[in-house]
């Protein structure tokens, strides 16, 4: 039996991805401020990470749970499960924000943004609800628009996957093909592609969703899985495509890596080092890049210095801050979390 076919076995693999998909979503953010790439080419691309995670994300839950009970008990344990993964975290950094803007509000400085601050948005962020189109703009913790739509995804996914798996191989590939279309439809009719965060976040999520959770069906319906340089072959070929052609693309190449990833003979990305701990670190890095954004741009504004004259310095310095401040909080909040939920529940 190959780690695919057993649930309870991890994709280390996986795990080093996210690590690379963190790094990504990183230096496009960084790049905004630092200038260090240009508007193009592959940082500037780095949005796109986001949706390498959604797929990652359908993924790995059917590949844990590829035939979830459909009965109200089974639903609202699975739920609680992902709130307690998503949610502590997620609270942590918009409390450590509120304290900052009241902090500096006492101090007579105000944000530069108005609903940098704004109790409706913050509300919407409380209640996981700022990506699902009732947001009016980048506000509080802005990266967590994507956690709101991964929370909608949750609750959708038991009946999702339940349909899943009932599709043939031919099915399969046709509800594939219709989740392409629809992502290229919306591709297409964006004027920024698929970089959407706060207005079409669903639009961009749930086709991408959904192809994780039918690739893990796929590659249980076929009688014979090809190589994994194959789809990886096809996966890097349409990854250098989509730059050019559009965002659809890439993603349809992370797509076919995400295949390779899964199904390796030998390890491919855990042999680079230091990938898996930073995978294990990617949803703290993701979330806490707000805050420390927020202080970099008040050192710049304070002292007048152009960033982008001495980038290379910042980034390091940003990146090392970014990563202290979310070994902080993965070892103060989530993993204390995810101990307590083990205990209590130590059947998932």
């Amino acid at each position: 039996m190959s780690a695919l076919d057993d649930r309870r076995a991890d994709l280390p693999d996986l795990t080093a991805a996210r690590g690379v998909l963190a790094l990504w979503v990183f230096a496009y953010h960084a790049n905004l401020h630092l200038d260090f790439a240009g508007a193009g080419g592959v940082i500037g691309h780095g949005y796109l990470g986001v949706d390498g995670f959604f797929l990652l994300s359908g993924f790995v839950l059917t590949h844990r749970h590829p035939d979830p009970p459909q009965t109200v008990s089974a639903y609202a344990q699975f739920w609680w499960k992902r709130l307690v993964r998503l949610y502590p975290t997620h609270l942590a950094v918009l409390l450590l924000l509120a304290v900052a803007y009241l902090t500096a509000s006492a101090g007579g400085i105000r944000p530069h943004h108005a609903l940098r601050a704004d109790g409706h948005e913050l509300l919407l962020q409380i209640l996981l609800l700022n990506g699902w189109g009732f947001s009016r703009g980048w506000t509080w913790d802005y990266p967590s628009w994507s956690i709101s739509v991964e929370w909608a995804g949750y609750l959708l996914f038991p009946l999702g996957a339940w349909a899943a798996f009932r599709f043939d191989r031919r099915g399969t590939i046709a509800a594939l093909a219709v989740g392409v279309a629809c992502l290229e439809v919306v591709d297409r009719t964006s004027s920024s592609g698929l970089n959407l965060s706060y207005h079409g976040a669903l639009l961009r999520f749930f086709p991408e969703f959904a192809a994780g959770i039918l690739l893990v069906r796929l590659l249980h319906l076929l009688p014979r899985r090809p190589p994994a340089w194959i789809p990886g072959t096809a996966g890097a070929f349409l990854l250098a495509l989509g730059f050019a052609l559009g965002d659809a693309v890439t993603v349809a190449g992370l797509w076919c890596l995400l295949w390779t990833l899964a199904t390796p003979r030998a390890p491919i990305l855990t042999s680079v080092p230091g990938l898996v701990a930073l995978g294990a670190l990617s949803y703290p890095v993701y979330m806490v890049y707000t805050p420390v954004e927020l202080v970099f741009a008040r050192i710049w504004a304070t002292t007048h210095l152009n960033p982008t004259e001495s980038s290379s310095y910042w980034l390091v310095a940003m990146f090392a801050s970014v990563l202290l401040l979310a070994w902080i909080v993965a070892t103060l909040v989530e993993r204390p979390a995810l101990r307590s939920l083990a205990a209590r529940r130590p059947d998932l």
